[in-house]
Formats: structure tokens, C-alpha cells, sequence
């Protein structure tokens, strides 16, 4: 399976909505993303299915398509292709948003506000494609550190970020409204610093060798 990450656009916003709803159920008020598009101080980055090597060579191979059919042939194909699914069971169309990562630019931080992948999608390296998109961008924003909050219960998010040189800095208590539960504050070390600009560069050389390359246009101009 191959992915790519891209800016949010105007015809995703009900797919984002709905991986919105079905990630964070209990959050209130919901995201007014078209608004939010707006703003230059707000990036989203979707991660979206794009062809293969093996898909594009396969899509090259097939034969053209046929002569256009009488008007009431083509009312009769539109017809019935109704009744069939158009992609198999998982496959949604190519471009199709599988996940977002909002994050807000500040002056001298990069707060990611939330990474939320559709749930038929996790477990397939999208939460770090999208994580990898938005330390990209805050790179290219100049900022000096990337902040988050995550429920101090969520062990795979939390190994995540410590992976990628987060550390808990803080807790904010009862954070989250459906169980009072608490958010752990993360933190990374300056993100221009030869160290870490090393670290993050070997992790996302690994990623990509293990996942496949991937199609990156964050849409992002340098600070």
C-alpha cells in the first residue's frame, strides 16, 4: 500500500468530519475546518492512498476505453453501475482522506492540536506519516520546539512521540471531558539542533524503508 500526504482541501471536509467524529466522539464543539482553513497560522495535512509502482504499470497495460454508447446504453450502464460498490471492501478511491494532523504555528513553537487516522486505517503507519508531515512543517516554519497533549493513557501514541524526541514536560489535569482523564504535556528538544536534525532524518529514512516512498506536498512556504 502506498500513501501521500498533502494540504487539507475544500472537498475533504466532510471525510475529515466524519474521521474527526469517529476518533475523538466526545469532543465538542466540533472543528469548523473550513474557518480554520483560513487561517495562516493553522496547517492540515491529510494522508491520503495514491497508485503503486505495480498499480500505475497495471493502469499503463490497460486497453483504451470504448467507443461512446448510445444515449440509452449509457443511461442503462450509470443505472446498474449504481447497484455495484465502484472500489472493493477497504479500498476507498485514490485521494481519499485516511487521516489529518492539524497543527497551530506560535511564535516560537509548533503545537500539534490533534492526529486522528479513520479506524480502518490504523495500524498502518499513517499516525507516523502524519507525525514525520507536521515536524516538516514546523521546520519549515522555523520554529524553535513542537509541543502536543495525549491522554497519559495512551501508551502507543506516547512511544510515538518519544520516539520522535518528545518528553513529558507537564500534566494538565483532567483534560479530557468524557473521563476527566489527564493529558500528558510533550515537548521536543530544539528541532534545528545538528542532533536532532539528525535523529529526525534517520527516522524518517527508516520509516521510508519500511513503508515504501511516499508522495509529500505539505503546501508549507518557509518561514
Amino acid at each position: 500500500m502506498t500513501f501521500s500526504l498533502r494540504p487539507l482541501k475544500t472537498a475533504d471536509l466532510s471525510r475529515v468530519a466524519e474521521i474527526e467524529r469517529n476518533a475523538f466522539p466526545t469532543f465538542w464543539p466540533r472543528t469548523a475546518f473550513k474557518r480554520e482553513m483560513q487561517n495562516r497560522r493553522i496547517a492540515y495535512l491529510v494522508a491520503t492512498r495514491q497508485l503503486s509502482p505495480d498499480e500505475m504499470e497495471e493502469q499503463k497495460s490497460k486497453p483504451p476505453p470504448p467507443a461512446k454508447k448510445s444515449l440509452p446504453k449509457r443511461l442503462l450502464k450509470r443505472f446498474s453501475g449504481r447497484l455495484r460498490a465502484k472500489t472493493p471492501p477497504g479500498e476507498p478511491p485514490l485521494d481519499t482522506p485516511l487521516g489529518f494532523v492539524s497543527i497551530w504555528f506560535l511564535p516560537d513553537e509548533a503545537h500539534i492540536t490533534a492526529i486522528a487516522v479513520d479506524e480502518n486505517w490504523r495500524g498502518k503507519g499513517l499516525g507516523e506519516l502524519l507525525l514525520i508531515g507536521a515536524m516538516e512543517a514546523a521546520m519549515l516554519k522555523n520554529t524553535r520546539v513542537v509541543t502536543l497533549e495525549v491522554r497519559v493513557s495512551n501508551a502507543t501514541a506516547i512511544s510515538l512521540y518519544e520516539k520522535y524526541g518528545f518528553r513529558r514536560v507537564g500534566v494538565r489535569k483532567g483534560y479530557y471531558t468524557d473521563n476527566r482523564e489527564d493529558a500528558a504535556i510533550m515537548t521536543t528538544e530544539l528541532i534545528h539542533s545538528p542532533i536532532y536534525q539528525q535523529k529526525f532524518t534517520d527516522l524518517r529514512e527508516a520509516y521510508f524503508q519500511r513503508r515504501g516512498s511516499v508522495e509529500m506536498t505539505l503546501g508549507i512556504k518557509e518561514a
